[in-house]
């Protein structure tokens, strides 16, 4: 079992070493307890976690103490600073601001069962506020669209998450980002191998992810933009 784990850490470490290098700023916007600003400390980064979910709290604070480039706030990302209902499932990872997340995604294993008042701040707000990161990662259930349709600067490193009832959404953000010099890659169902050999272009991603059934469809789309020279 130890070994299991070590060899998980290994590969997860080895997968994100691609993208972040020690030194940079990274990211974590839905980060839940922590797990993937976890594994970017672990690559040298440094880390601003963003999480609105009261239960989460603890988990997080107990990472700021045991890393100093660790900081978090406990807040979501949306599309306006403003304050919203954020809507709370059995499962803390399910947590969203989309109320088509939910009329998609209910059934006998997921369930809506409270909600709290949230901050809301716009990632330009953030980046505003804290620095352009290196990388940012995004997974907040459903709400992907609104955070990047009022981005307007370019961030080198974009992962974010896409599934099976929001492609529609999906193929927005991939033709927005396509406006910025980018290549995209992906990966399926949190396995932590790219599935494209070779990096793509916008179009191309859009007619992969259409051809993909949709059916349990869950993966990580990742957005490397590039200056204009």
């Amino acid at each position: 079992m130890l070994l299991r784990s070590f060899i998980k850490k290994y590969r997860s470490k080895k997968f994100y070493a691609q993208f972040i290098i020690e030194g940079d700023l990274c990211f974590d916007i839905g980060a839940n307890v922590g797990k993937k600003s976890k594994l970017f400390l672990s690559l040298g980064a440094k880390v601003i976690a963003f999480e609105p979910q009261s239960s989460c709290d603890e988990s997080l604070k107990k990472l700021k103490n045991e890393y100093p480039s660790f900081t978090y706030y406990p807040i979501a990302v949306g599309a306006e600073n403003e304050e919203k209902e954020l809507f709370l499932a059995n499962h803390s990872e399910v947590a969203t601001l989309s109320t088509a997340f939910i009329d998609y995604f209910s059934g006998d294993e997921i369930q809506w069962t409270a909600k709290e008042t949230v901050i809301v701040k716009k990632l330009e707000t953030l980046i505003d506020t804290y620095g352009l990161p290196n990388y940012c990662k995004i997974d907040v259930e459903g709400y992907e669209f609104e955070i990047l349709s009022h981005l307007k600067c370019k961030i080198p490193m974009l992962e974010f998450e896409f599934t099976g009832g929001f492609i529609t959404e999906t193929i927005k953000i991939i033709t927005l980002l396509d406006q910025r010099n980018a290549r995209f890659n992906y990966i399926l169902n949190e396995h932590l191998k790219l599935q494209l050999k070779e990096w793509c272009t916008g179009e191309e991603m859009k007619s992969i992810i259409q051809k993909l059934p949709i059916k349990r469809l869950h993966g990580n789309i990742f957005v490397k933009s590039y200056a204009t020279t």
